[in-house]
């Protein structure tokens, strides 16, 4: 953190705006803020920490008094840069603050703004989101920034003497130690509970997973093979039926392509009547337009004539109007000249007197200026001479109470200093009650730790208990369903058995139907052998050459014997492929379930097994014709006996399908309970274990805790002895408030000697102002009397032009009335341009109505002729045509938008009638007599359904049969996947439980922060070595505080409050140096400057060298350090000096202002 600039107005001693560019102070690396007392150095502080944060230390309830007394408003700007990793940034905080009565102010503006090249960019503009990002920004909360960033007076040595508890906390603020604490933990927490979760869930997967065996990809591997080659079949036999389909429909298409195009031809036939009457109509219309022209000519004619003959009357009535115009004008004329000749020479008259009225006014104005002028000057000579009475008053007064105050401060040192053998007393009881106090807390922190153990062992305990009793309850349940997945096994394994029996009975059915076939087959080829053989020729089969009995075929009976048979033959193949996915089915159901349930006895300590195959003895094929014939009866026909076995098989079929999707709800319901009761074991196993484990850790740790508490009480319990020896008369308890006692008064002996030093400047200050008082009281009585006798003066001649000008204006002002004699004058003026100007406009306008009056009559002749010799030209050309008169072809012309509509329309008629009867001829050169009926297209459309249906059933099988091979390789991959996963995790908690008992409690945050604390205790004593020149050292006691080891006195060790106060400071000052060095706001921007208000007065000239040649020393590790003072020596030592100049009594306020060498 960099501070680049400062504005502050209002505050405290400052009136006018103010602004500290520290760009330019922070250069040299060390500066300083000079100024008299009470100039207002310290409120520069105030300034900074009132932007960032509100408040001022040092004010009452953070605000009250800090605005000037003769102000109403306070603002506040401070700009600042922090600088990371990531490069640099820039903020300004506003902040504006108005009066509400007395001390009393609220804060009215509050703004936080990221300053950017591009312009300012506002983050927060409400007080507590302000708050909010510095917060956020810097990490220090205003008691952090003031104890280790900007030290205001009576703030230096806080950090020092602060206690370890509050110590520590303030170092896990500045250095972002929280990170390591809760937020630490709750990420672990977190982490642990999500690595728990996702092992849950990837061993619930793996459970729901199913049988993905080896054995069962070979089995879906298969399936796919065979489902493959029949959708092979299918679709080739349905690419056949296609195109004989396509075929049938091609010719269907033609026939009804001619039957619509002999509708239309119909249709144009039965409109000719019509079209013939548009012919003639068309043929009127062509006649007509040819007379178009001659018409339009006649009628634009006589429209001209018309017009010309209106034109000319409107010229007569024009010409008549214009001459009584002409005579009204030349009358205005004459009497707007009269006028002018009678007013102009009464006009000049009163200008020339309103001129010299002007002159008198002016300077009137003038005198009156240097009136107001003597008057405010009087007021302020009087104001003045007010204001240094009030002020030599108030130093008087303040003069008195000072001389007092000594007096009463004198008294006041001698009553609370301490005696030698005091201080000795003092010295030896604090560092005795310290090491006292130490043992205590570490007594108690003991106390406190085995009660947080035994806590935490008992809670062990009884998570473990509980997890025992939970596990315990669900065995029960698991050990319910496993016998209810007993019961369903026996059912699905029968269900199966059934099944098997059905499926292998059919193919020894189907076997016996092809074997009728073939004997159809064999029939057929006799009896076309029969109808071959002749008397005398031999047989192609025995070679003999007497038939006494040929075979005589049945007419039709082995052609119907083969169809049925075949279609027996199909229909009990279907009847197979059913079974046998059935069977899989079952068979996956069977698999999938029983995997589920051996999960779940084995997470319950029992075994499980799925039943053995109850195979049955399978048919051959004369006992399944056997079987379907007794079924059947004796007389009973052979393919009504296949029938019938077939409609039993199905029968059996559709209701093993029945029984298997109860099976498969059944067996879901059991995996369901299965899989749950799984996961609910494998995490009351988790649980257990890890209360288990975490059981053993506590009750190893109470019995660690345990010993230390005894340790502790024994130390404490031997630090009392040793103080009841060394102090019989104090008890421990009252130690505490005997040391602050002691430490009060020499803090207030401290006190009383510096508020002695610092009333010495104040009442030399007191005395200068008196003396200023007198003279300027003296100055002001002498400027009032002059400027009295300068005011009558020009009151005297004031008066007297002012009755002047009442006599030649009436009061009113002389530029009003010039201007009113001015306008009246250019009126009339006006008035005479106008009527001279009208009196020749309208007689040009009379002459130019004569010329027009004379165009139009000429006119109107000229259009008269033309119509004549129109209306000649029309009557000749309609001699020439069909019509009878004019307005008989006009009428015609009327309808001639209608003939290019009806030329089309005859075309479009001739040229549809040429394509339909091409159409028509095209047509039936393709057919060639081809047709296809209503019943043929009915039967085509059937047959290619029925393919369509077949290749769609068996592609639907084929697809099926590879999603299950394709799901099977995917279960079996992520399987693996999980299985791998599942070892990861299960490695992950183990770490975790580790850690979190780790991280439990603030045991770490506390050890970071030791740690760091030692880091800045051992820089701070390097550097109060070289302060010191070796004599003093700083170190940390055992419960986490400061101590002096004094090398010079043989290295012994005693408590920092028996330093001197510029031992203190020392001490202090290599702390403060220390601390910043080290600091990183919010973890990531390094702190670059820090301030002093005090101290400096009590070091002597030679260690005074010494702390500002160290103080330079810092600028090569990039920090500035700002230091305020009216010690001459460091003034003549620092080469960049911000200097406050003392605000003025009733006058302006403090000033700053920057020197350098």
């Amino acid at each position: 953190m960099k501070p680049i600039r400062l504005t502050l107005a209002g505050l405290q001693s400052y009136r006018e705006k103010q602004e500290v560019d520290f760009e330019r102070l922070c250069e040299g690396g060390v500066f300083g803020i000079f100024g008299p007392t009470g100039s207002g150095k310290s409120s520069i502080l105030d300034a900074m920490t009132l932007a960032l944060y509100g408040k001022v230390e040092r004010a009452a309830k953070g605000t009250q008094g800090i605005l000037n007394q003769a102000e109403n408003t306070l603002s506040v700007a401070f700009t600042f840069e922090l600088t990371g990793a990531e490069g640099t940034t820039r903020y300004r905080v506003e902040r504006g603050f108005k009066r509400t009565g007395g001390a009393s102010v609220t804060c009215h503006l509050c703004r936080f703004i990221e300053v950017r090249p591009e312009g300012d960019a506002v983050l927060a503009d409400r007080l507590a989101d302000v708050n909010r990002c510095v917060e956020e920004r810097i990490g220090l909360t205003m008691d952090d920034f003031t104890r280790a960033v900007v030290l205001p007076q009576g703030k230096f040595a806080e950090f020092l003497s602060l206690g370890g508890k509050d110590r520590r906390q303030m170092l896990q603020r500045l250095f972002a130690l929280e990170r390591y604490g809760d937020e630490l933990l709750l990420k672990l927490n977190r982490r642990a509970q999500e690595t728990g979760a996702e092992l849950a869930r990837t061993a619930a997967e793996q459970q729901g997973l199913g049988d993905a065996s080896e054995a069962a990809r070979e089995a879906a591997a298969e399936a796919r093979r065979q489902a493959a080659e029949a959708a092979g079949i299918a679709r080739a036999e349905l690419a056949a039926a296609e195109e004989a389909h396509a075929a049938l429909r091609q010719v269907r298409e033609r026939e009804e392509e001619r039957r619509a195009l002999a509708s239309r031809r119909e249709a144009l036939q039965a409109d000719a009547p019509r079209i013939a009457r548009l012919e003639a109509e068309l043929a009127r219309l062509e006649q007509a337009e040819r007379l178009r022209p001659a018409l339009e000519a006649a009628d634009e004619a006589q429209r001209g004539r018309r017009e010309a003959e209106a034109r000319h009357a409107e010229a007569e009535r024009e010409h008549a109007a214009r001459k009584e115009a002409a005579a009204a004008a030349e009358a205005a004329w004459a009497e707007a000249e009269r006028e002018a000749a009678e007013a102009e020479p009464r006009m000049a008259a009163r200008l020339e007197q309103l001129a010299q009225a002007e002159a008198l006014e002016r300077e009137a104005a003038a005198i009156a200026e240097e009136a107001e002028e003597g008057r405010r000057r009087l007021a302020e000579a009087e104001e003045r001479m007010r204001a240094c009475e009030a002020q030599a008053a108030k130093a008087a007064g303040l003069l008195r109470r000072a001389a007092a105050r000594q007096q009463e401060l004198r008294e006041q040192l001698k009553a609370v200093e301490l005696t030698p053998e005091e201080r000795s007393s003092w010295m030896a009881a604090a560092a005795q009650a310290e090491q006292l106090r130490a043992a205590a807390a570490r007594r108690a922190e003991a106390e406190r730790e085995l009660a947080q153990a035994e806590q935490a062992l008992s809670r062990a305990r009884e998570a473990a208990r509980e997890a025992e009793g939970r596990r315990a309850a669900m065995v029960r349940q698991a050990e319910a369903l496993l016998d209810r997945a007993a019961d369903a096994f026996r059912r699905v394994s029968g269900l199966e058995a059934e099944i098997r029996r059905e499926a292998e009975r059919l193919p020894a059915l189907t076997a016996a139907l092809r074997e009728r076939v073939r004997e159809a087959e064999r029939r057929q080829l006799a009896a076309r052998l029969a109808e071959t053989l002749k008397d005398g020729q031999p047989c192609p089969v025995c070679g003999a050459l007497d038939h006494p009995r040929p075979h005589v075929p049945e007419p039709g009976l082995a052609d119907e014997d083969a169809r049925a048979a075949e279609a027996f033959v199909r229909r009990g193949e279907r009847l197979a492929d059913e079974l046998g996915g059935l069977r899989l089915k079952v068979n996956a159901l069977l698999q999938q379930a029983g995997q589920t349930v051996r999960t779940t006895a084995e997470a319950a300590g029992r075994t499980f097994a799925l039943p053995e195959d109850s195979g049955g003895e399978v048919p051959g094929e004369d006992a399944a014709l056997r079987e379907a014939a007794a079924a059947a009866g004796p007389d009973a026909d052979p393919d009504a006996a296949a029938a019938s076995a077939l409609d039993a098989a199905a029968a059996r079929a559709e209701e093993a399908r029945r029984l298997a999707g109860l099976c498969e709800a059944d067996w879901r319901a059991i995996a369901r309970e299965a899989d749950e009761l799984a996961r609910g074991l494998a995490e009351a196993d988790r649980v257990h274990s890890r209360a288990a484990v975490e059981a053993e850790a506590f009750a190893a740790a109470c019995e660690a805790v345990a010993s230390r508490h005894r340790e502790a009480a024994e130390a404490h319990q031997a630090q009392l002895d040793v103080w009841r020896g060394r102090f019989p008369s104090l008890e421990p308890e009252d130690a505490d408030e005997a040391v602050r006692e002691w430490e009060r008064r020499d803090r207030e002996a401290q006190e009383i000697r510096q508020k002695l030093e610092r009333s010495v400047p104040f009442v030399e200050e007191q005395q200068k102002l008196a003396q200023e008082a007198e003279r300027g009281m003296h100055e002001a009585r002498l400027a009032r009397e002059v400027w009295r006798e300068r005011l009558e003066a020009r009151s005297r001649a004031l008066e007297d032009l002012r009755n002047r000008l009442a006599a030649w204006t009436g009061g009113r002002p002389a530029a009003e009335l010039m201007q009113e004699v001015r306008r009246e004058a250019e009126a009339l003026r006006a008035r005479l341009a106008d009527c001279r100007e009208r009196r020749e406009t309208e007689a040009r306008m009379l002459q130019q109505a004569a010329e027009r009056r004379a165009s139009a009559a000429e006119a109107a002749q000229s259009a008269a002729v033309r119509a004549q010799e129109a209306e000649r030209r029309l009557q000749k050309q309609l001699e020439a045509s069909d019509f009878r008169d004019a307005d008989e072809a006009r009428a015609a012309l009327e309808a001639l938008p209608r003939k290019a509509a009806a030329a089309a329309e005859i075309e479009a008629h001739r040229e549809a009638m040429r394509q339909i009867e091409a159409g028509i001829a095209h047509i039936d050169e393709v057919l060639q007599g081809r047709s296809v009926s209503d019943e043929d297209w009915r039967a085509g459309e059937e047959r290619l359904a029925a393919a369509k249906a077949r290749a769609e059933e068996a592609l639907a099988a084929a697809a099926k049969a590879e999603r299950d091979l394709e799901e099977l390789e995917r279960k079996a991959a992520r399987w693996a996947e999980l299985e791998s996963r599942r070892r990861e995790l299960e490695e992950l908690t183990g770490r975790y439980a580790k850690l979190q008992s780790v991280f439990r409690g603030n045991a770490f945050v506390e050890f970071v922060a030791e740690a760091q604390l030692e880091q800045v205790c051992r820089a701070a004593s390097e550097r109060l070595g070289f302060l010191t020149k070796r004599r003093y050292a700083l170190e940390l006691d055992s419960a986490g505080g400061f101590v002096i080891r004094d090398d010079a006195n043989g290295g012994v060790r005693r408590p920092v409050s028996t330093l001197s106060g510029g031992e203190t400071f020392l001490a202090s000052l290599a702390l403060a140096l220390a601390l910043s060095g080290q600091i990183q706001l919010r973890g990531q921007h390094p702190l670059q400057f820090f301030f002093l208000d005090e101290g400096f007065g009590t070091l002597d000239p030679e260690l005074l060298d010494t702390v500002v040649t160290a103080l330079e020393r810092l600028h090569t590790d990039n920090l500035a350090v700002g230091v305020i003072s009216h010690v001459p020596e460091l003034r003549a030592r620092l080469p960049r000096r911000l200097i406050v100049e003392p605000a003025e009594p009733a006058g302006s306020g403090s000033r700053v202002r920057l020197e350098t060498l």
